[in-house]
């Protein structure tokens, strides 16, 4: 049978997909259920019918692994694992101030990626469902964002293929380390200032950050034909974008209405949830950065704005210090990379809360393997496990402890 050449053009890259069975699922920062950890995360995008939105529900889908300590306006590392990348798409960051989110959760977009994530390769990087070779990208957590306790979201809508909506979820903290810089936003490949002072509160500011883009779960929005990269409604899209040239961009079709289940910019506390109107305070760390609790992020990072067949080459080079994430103990203390000056550790008997040190003057997060990593308290702030109060140069902030 005889094709038009715009079919032709249409199917070639599908047919230059090799088998696979698996996709892509984020690396750094560290998800929900990382590693061999039960129940893992796989790299299945969300079902059809949006049943296991957000983050993937299922049993035990908010264990935690690893903290990721994010400070703020610094750079941070995307990356990750697996190679069927679908020829790329279009991505966002969000973050919801529930620690386990559920269908009512609020979550706000603090960038987004127009074309080329997690790859610019025009078909897949290769069949292997624990290797590497997507691009890496660099993101900030913009001044808007209090400090405190978040889910962090990666969405992934991809080009090639089926018409689906990928998600994973992690834990992280912000923290106030690059507090004081201007958050940098992305536009085709080349970094410019972000607009992201002008708003008093921080509160009110994240409040106004754009909804997260929801599509092909079932809600009445779906993303264009296999074969372009989705094109973000401006509502959903934010003042923090990262545009990489591979192809027209198209939009959405459909009822693309409100991204968040709730139109309120704060989540109530649903049932299953760790939300309110804020999010959980925490004491301010010093800025020295916490061992990677994935393989080690080098600290030149690359942006790419064109295709390449294999990996990609960069026209803008940053050099950063790498993303800061807090990391548990290994099990083989042999493996576990020493600790920056001013950090200690000490076992603890509940994965996933917040602790205080003995006299005050450190705070770190529980791990799965019942250690905590402790890192010094910002200066003129104590961390007491009743009550402690965080001096601000506004206002006092009280801080309780047990997060």
């Amino acid at each position: 049978m005889f094709l038009p050449t715009t079919t032709l053009t249409t199917l070639l890259p599908l047919l230059l997909l090799p088998p696979t069975t698996a996709h892509v699922k984020i690396e750094s920062p560290v998800p929900y259920g990382a590693g061999n950890a039960a129940p893992a995360l796989d790299t299945n995008p969300l079902l059809a019918s949006g049943a296991d939105f957000p983050c993937k529900q299922r049993p035990q889908v908010y264990k935690l692994v690893h903290e990721n300590i994010l400070p703020l306006s610094l750079p941070q590392t995307l990356s990750f694992q697996g190679q069927a990348t679908h020829g790329g798409g279009s991505c966002q960051i969000s973050l919801s101030r529930d620690r386990e989110p559920t269908r009512a959760s609020v979550w706000k977009v603090i960038h987004s990626i127009e074309g080329g994530c997690p790859s610019r390769n025009p078909g897949n990087v290769g069949n292997d469902p624990f290797g590497f070779g997507a691009d890496r990208f660099e993101y900030q957590v913009p001044a808007e964002v209090p400090e405190g306790r978040y889910t962090l979201a990666f969405t992934w809508f991809n080009k090639i293929g089926e018409r689906e909506m990928y998600m994973n979820c992690a834990p992280v903290t912000v923290t106030a380390g690059g507090a004081g810089k201007r958050a940098l936003g992305v536009d085709n490949g080349t970094f410019v200032k972000g607009d992201g002072e002008g708003i008093e509160e921080r509160g009110e500011a994240f409040d106004a950050l754009p909804d997260m883009f929801v599509a092909n779960i079932g809600n009445g929005c779906s993303t264009a034909a296999s074969g372009t990269d989705l094109k973000f409604p401006d509502k959903n899209l934010g003042k923090y974008v990262q545009r990489i040239d591979t192809g027209p961009l198209t939009p959405p079709i459909g009822n693309c209405g409100s991204a968040s289940s709730s139109s309120s910019s704060s989540s109530s506390n649903p049932a299953g949830g760790a939300g309110g109107a804020q999010a959980d305070p925490v004491p301010s760390p010093s800025p020295s950065p916490s061992p990677s609790a994935a393989k080690p992020n080098p600290s030149t990072l690359t942006t790419q704005p064109r295709p390449s067949p294999t990996h990609s080459t960069s026209t803008t080079t940053l050099t950063h210090p790498a993303s800061t994430t807090t990391t548990t103990a290994s099990a083989a203390a042999a493996q576990t990379p020493a600790l920056p000056a001013g950090l200690t550790t000490g076992p603890c008997p509940t994965p996933g809360k917040s602790l205080c040190s003995t006299d005050g003057s450190a705070w770190g997060t529980c791990d799965e393997n019942h250690v905590v990593i402790y890192q010094p308290v910002a200066q003129g702030t104590r961390c007491d496990a009743a009550l402690g109060v965080e001096v601000h140069s506004r206002r006092s902030r009280v801080l309780r402890g047990g997060l």
